[in-house]
């Protein structure tokens, strides 16, 4: 499969457990050694597999409404950038975020950068 094809399958596959909040399917979509980062800071806040299940799975948890829709998604060899609407982390509040997400060869996401707007 094409890079191109692995950063699209990677980029659709978490989304589409982060919105069933599905935190099992969700960590598929990830190597063990996972950093996310963000884009502005540099600032990695979360390091592993575990400490991204522990954080997720809190907010999966806590957010029964939460929701993420693709405003729109650019693809550049193993890079997906995913300009997003979140929703349902705070009741009434609709979050515009971007992020970036590195795949390896085995089409899982290595490494993501994030901006959150207002």
């Amino acid at each position: 499969m094409s890079a191109f094809s692995l950063a699209e399958q990677a980029a659709s596959q978490q989304l589409a457990a982060y919105n069933e909040r599905d935190i099992e399917a969700f960590l598929l979509c990830y190597v063990d050694d996972i950093e996310l980062c963000d884009l502005i800071s540099g600032e990695v806040f979360c390091k592993g597999i575990f400490e991204m299940r522990a954080i997720y799975g809190a907010m999966f948890n806590r957010c029964p409404d939460l929701h993420c829709k693709l405003v729109k998604r650019i693809i550049c060899g193993n890079i997906a950038i995913d300009e997003e609407h979140v929703s349902g982390q705070v009741p009434g509040k609709i979050t515009h975020a971007t992020a970036i997400y590195e795949v390896n060869d085995a089409g899982l996401i290595k490494k993501a950068w994030f901006v959150r707007g207002t």
